[in-house]
């Protein structure tokens, strides 16, 4: 139908591109890290341990942290986040990377608290995440679409981002809490003394009583533990391989601290896949042990073993780091935990050594890879 003239004369309102707050964010820059800190501080302990905490150039710090090219985008994201919590300054493919006072604080601390302390000034760093913190004052933080709501609503999140910071911020809230004790949480228990584990006889010792409450973390790096649960491996895991492991520079995980929700195999692979080497008490045979074991393989992993007899090892692992303890003999505890520390120790120094050869290969060029690498920096 043909406009009247009137119609013509009318001024056309100017069509207005509906945009949603999803494509707002488009092109702004990320005010937050799209990684946790826990992943972050990558960065700085390859600096620290490959460089003697010297200034590191994107390529040889790429490789250092897993990756092939500095140019690789996942690698920039990471080196983008470790500038954000302070960690490291210094960012892109060609850049030379400084390792920060924080990072430092973090990854060679004079002492635990000097740890915690710099940990919660990498988190605090992030203006976004401190101003949440703040807002919540040590409330519970829900963790559903009110979470959500808030975070788009009260600090202007772009819903198309708030997922991922939703995400980031509470797994760094759960880190953080792993370092530190805090006010409605009981003091961490160590359990038993040097006197006692060298001195009793495993069959005169009380009926073992475990106690769940989560440690206060003192390391970065994680050593998790696979071995049967109950009876007497609960008292052997407490008195004897959680101290060992701490001695030889590690912190001690078993599955049964594992206190989030969701599946117990995923909960398990992520703490193998995090975990800088493992301990298997293969003892018994168990089963649920030599699952872990082929995901920790699977993995490209570190093993020690350790075995209250040679016939609990199969014989295609018996050329790998075993540990036989007899109970039956004196002072068994104390030698178990000094082997413990020794074998850990040396299978950090040495990984490939403790890797089935199949999955040796794989590592090794993974490590020739960074040794050349080295040599030209």
């Amino acid at each position: 139908m043909a406009e009247s003239a009137a119609e013509k004369k009318k001024p056309r309102k100017p069509k207005v591109k509906q945009q949603t707050e999803s494509a707002s964010a488009k092109g702004k820059p990320w005010t937050f890290p799209k990684n946790t800190l826990e992943d972050a501080i990558a960065v700085a302990k390859a600096i620290e341990e490959k460089n003697a905490g010297n200034p590191m150039p994107a390529q040889d710090l790429a490789i250092a942290v897993g990756f092939r090219q500095s140019t690789d985008w996942r690698f920039l994201d990471l080196l983008r986040s470790a500038n954000q919590y302070g960690l490291a300054t210094g960012t892109g493919a060609g850049a030379l990377i400084h390792l920060a006072k924080i990072g430092q604080d973090v990854v060679a601390p004079s002492s635990p608290h000097q740890r915690s302390e710099a940990l919660l000034k990498a988190f605090r760093n992030v203006k976004d995440f401190e101003a949440v913190e703040k807002f919540y004052g040590g409330k519970r933080i829900p963790e559903d679409e009110f979470f959500l709501n808030t975070l788009t609503r009260e600090f202007h999140v772009p819903r198309d981002r708030v997922d991922q910071f939703a995400r980031v911020f509470l797994e760094n809230l759960r880190y953080l809490r792993a370092f530190s004790a805090t006010p409605n949480s009981a003091e961490p228990v160590l359990v038993s003394s040097e006197a006692a584990v060298a001195s009793t006889p495993a069959e005169k010792v009380p009926s073992p009583v475990v106690s769940k409450e989560p440690r206060v973390r003192e390391f970065l790096d994680t050593c998790f533990v696979m071995m049967p649960f109950g009876q007497w491996f609960d008292r052997y895991y407490q008195e004897v391989y959680v101290p060992a492991i701490k001695e030889a520079g590690f912190e001690p995980v078993r599955a049964d601290e594992l206190f989030t929700t969701g599946s117990v195999v995923e909960q398990i692979w992520e703490q193998i896949e995090k975990a800088k080497l493992l301990l298997a008490d293969l003892t018994g045979k168990n089963p649920n042990v030599f699952y872990e074991l082929g995901l920790a393989h699977a993995a490209r992993k570190p093993v020690v073993f350790t075995a209250g007899e040679l016939n609990d090892v199969p014989f295609d692992l018996r050329h790998l780091r075993v540990i036989i303890y007899d109970v039956r003999e004196p002072e068994w505890a104390a030698r178990l935990r000094k082997s413990v520390t020794d074998y850990l120790r040396n299978a950090a120094k040495e990984p490939g050594k403790s890797i089935p050869h199949p999955f040796r290969k794989m590592v090794e060029d993974t490590e020739g890879i960074t040794s050349r690498s080295n040599r030209r920096a």
